[in-house]
């Protein structure tokens, strides 16, 4: 992880981030879910250490790698103590690779990812936002519109993995509608979309961390 409030100077864009991806677990040999689980850990601990008197948190995950990364961040937030509810935007049939490695990992710590059906979501110390990623490129609609509108009619602190959900992560623009994060954790590369346009006003505060990936891969 970089020094907090240090950022690297490189920006990428979503495609070149995904090739950083497959290039560390292909080339590299690093597997996915040791990434996803990195990732979480991540995530867990900036929210430890943001908020550290939170005691119960939300977490909002799609089917791909964001949501994966959300299932880590939950089954830690359990295991350390603080209750958890965790709520899927996605049909868990749709989970594959890591992400259902995670999610696996998530049922047997005791949680069980329930669908989200637009429930309010006041109720929480800390939001995590795993919903949507870097693919996004169409506008957000259906559940997925209400989990965000739902977020950000909480006022709840939301910290999000990777970039925010409904953000592109080339141009920043707002695809519809966009979480406000109070802090965003980004991965590996950071994306070009978080400090274009509105991307600055929905990541709020970045952290960055390169997951320890061999420095080959850049």
């Amino acid at each position: 992880m970089t020094a907090m409030g240090v950022l690297p100077q490189s920006l990428y864009r979503a495609a070149q981030v995904r090739a950083l991806d497959r290039l560390v677990i292909e080339e590299y040999g690093v597997a996915g879910i040791v990434l996803m689980e990195r990732a979480g850990a991540v995530v867990f601990s900036c929210l430890q250490s943001s908020w550290p008197g939170a005691g119960r948190i939300a977490v909002l995950c799609g089917a791909g790698n964001n949501g994966g990364d959300g299932f880590v961040v939950a089954r830690l937030a359990h295991e350390a103590g603080m209750a958890v509810d965790v709520w899927l935007a996605s049909p868990a049939t749709q989970l594959r690779g890591a992400a259902l490695q995670a999610c696996e990992h998530l049922h047997q710590s005791g949680i069980e990812p329930v669908p989200y059906n637009g429930e309010v979501l006041q109720a929480y110390d800390v939001i995590v936002d795993a919903l949507l990623g870097t693919g996004l490129d169409r506008e957000v609609g259906g559940i997925w519109a209400a989990a965000i509108a739902a977020i950000n009619a909480s006022a709840v602190p939301v910290i999000y993995v990777d970039i925010p959900s409904g953000l592109h992560a080339d141009t920043g623009a707002i695809l519809g509608l966009a979480v406000e994060a109070r802090l965003t954790v980004s991965f590996i590369g950071l994306k070009q979309g978080m400090f274009t346009a509105w991307g600055p006003d929905c990541c709020g505060r970045v952290v960055f961390d390169d997951l320890g990936v061999p420095a080959g891969v850049f």
